[in-house]
């Protein structure tokens, strides 16, 4: 592997667009490439963020005026800003978009209280654009049958061989909830092109283990799924390697998870021609590095790696943490979530968060040759 050139997605000069954060980049079949971020006034929790999108028709090297897509609307009276959005292309020009809805009513309360453990009200909506992302159908909001919970979206869809579509989120302790927390990673499914889903299944669910920032992809069959997480032991509050799960039968059911080695938080992988797995991830804990890494194999580790960012901006990862000091500490993060997208011709596109302090960053991509 070796790194081709690099490039960073311009932003508009206002405070709306100081903090770029929480990136994907998806290549159409016309061949655009379609960007879609949250752009907010800070990293943290404050009254003005919501998920933007903008493309380039010439393969990075230009882009169009970030927007705000579509505007999401109230929930029995409640307002919401529109926090991530991912997309899924699908047949010709039209594409699936995902997006998740979070209570905006009162924006001086925070999105996580760490007294209560609990998450501000965060739900899911999709549409639909039939001419490669320029407008947009009226969002719906998705139900998911037997889950009331906030369910932060942890990444674009995914499409199986047989056009089942999978959308990819957890399951967070609700505002007022009484009882005891247990972090869950979920997935629902869609087997009609996106307009109904059903069939949520649990991949993680573990009292005090936190497998956060579920990282899924479908695998060179079209039908397994391999899945990774950020994972935090909340007993002996430590920071653990990145941990996985594999699943046969397009994330019904899965293997026992199984730890990679590999520490730090995992991004989004990608399925290159010849079928090997290519998975990213970043370790924060001497320097943020993020490292590009092969595997024919996953379940026997990784063959090759490539760091391609490094920045000698000093630890912002605490390997010894508590649950509720490491929401304290991503909101300190300047670079993050990095993900990585196929381009085809044995070419990889490398892209994520980073920036000189966490409430000034850009969205940075590097192309890889594979």
């Amino acid at each position: 592997m070796e790194i081709v050139s690099r490039g960073i997605i311009p932003k508009p000069v206002h405070d709306h667009f100081n903090s770029n954060t929480f990136p994907q980049i998806q290549k159409l079949p016309s061949g655009r490439w379609l960007a879609l971020f949250k752009a907010s006034e800070k990293k943290g929790d404050c009254a003005f963020m919501h998920a933007v999108m903008c493309w380039s028709d010439d393969e990075g090297v230009s882009w169009s005026t970030p927007f705000e897509p579509v505007k999401l609307p109230d929930i029995n009276g409640v307002p919401g800003q529109s926090r991530t959005a991912y997309i899924l292309p699908l047949a010709g020009n039209r594409i699936l978009m995902v997006l998740n809805w979070v209570d905006c009513s009162d924006t001086s309360l925070p999105y996580y209280d760490p007294a209560k453990e609990t998450l501000k009200d965060t739900r899911i909506f999709y549409c639909f654009s039939n001419d490669d992302g320029a407008s947009w159908s009226v969002p719906q909001l998705m139900t998911i049958a037997g889950i009331n919970a906030p369910v932060p979206l942890t990444g674009p869809p995914l499409m199986l061989k047989d056009g089942t579509i999978i959308c990819q989120f957890e399951i967070n302790k609700p505002v007022g909830d009484p009882g005891e927390w247990i972090h869950r990673s979920a997935m629902v499914f869609s087997y009609d092109g996106g307009n109904t889903w059903k069939d949520s299944v649990i991949i993680t669910e573990e009292k005090n283990m936190y497998y956060w920032d579920q990282r899924p992809q479908v695998l060179a069959d079209g039908i397994s799924v391999i899945d990774f997480f950020w994972t935090l032991d909340g007993i002996t509050n430590q920071y653990k390697n990145i941990h996985a799960r594999l699943s046969h039968d397009g994330g019904k059911t899965w293997s026992k998870i199984w730890d990679t080695g590999i520490y730090g938080q995992p991004g989004q992988p990608i399925v290159v021609e010849d079928g090997r797995l290519m998975a990213i991830d970043i370790d924060r804990s001497v320097k943020p590095v993020i490292t590009v890494r092969m595997s024919k194999d996953i379940r026997n580790g990784f063959d090759t790696s490539l760091i391609v960012y490094e920045i000698n901006s000093g630890r912002q990862d605490s390997k010894e943490i508590s649950m509720n000091d490491a929401w304290a500490e991503m909101v300190q993060f300047s670079v993050g979530h990095p993900s990585l997208l196929y381009l085809g011709n044995n070419e990889a596109l490398a892209y994520f968060y980073a920036g000189a302090s966490a409430d000034i960053t850009d969205i940075v991509f590097v192309r890889i040759l594979v």
